[in-house]
């Protein structure tokens, strides 16, 4: 199970550097796929993985069920408490809008790339 989940991350993974060199957008843009990220990442922090899967695209619920998303909680609570995030970019490459967001907890950062579709559908996500 946790190798299937590895194999989905590595995937979104790809897809995310793949799209990296991509062109960055407007300040009306990037703002809204920065709040739309900040919110994936609040509800993961909740442990809400319900809410977030409801936020995918089809393709990202057939290969990350909401089950398997449980598989992340050990990752967010390694982290500790979330404090706030330290920095943000948004790209858009091929009809995909790339957020990077660095979050700052108590016991370690983490980096969230979240990809949204034109359709403001989750439709990657990545978490190290």
């Amino acid at each position: 199970m946790k190798k299937f989940l590895a194999t989905i991350l590595g995937f979104m993974a790809i897809l995310t550097l793949v799209a990296c060199g991509g062109n960055t957008v407007d300040d009306s843009t990037s703002e809204k796929y920065i709040s739309k990220a900040e919110e994936v990442v609040s509800l993961l922090n909740e442990l809400n993985y319900k809410e977030v899967h409801e936020m995918f695209n089809e393709q990202m619920k057939t290969e990350l069920p909401e089950e398997q998303m449980e598989e992340l909680t050990p990752i967010i609570e390694e982290s500790g408490d979330f404090e706030k995030i330290d920095k943000s970019s948004v790209e858009e490459k091929d009809g995909y809008y790339i957020v990077v967001l660095v979050a700052k907890y108590s016991d370690e950062n983490r980096v969230f790339t979240i990809s949204f579709n034109n359709k403001d559908e989750v439709a990657g996500l990545f978490i190290k």
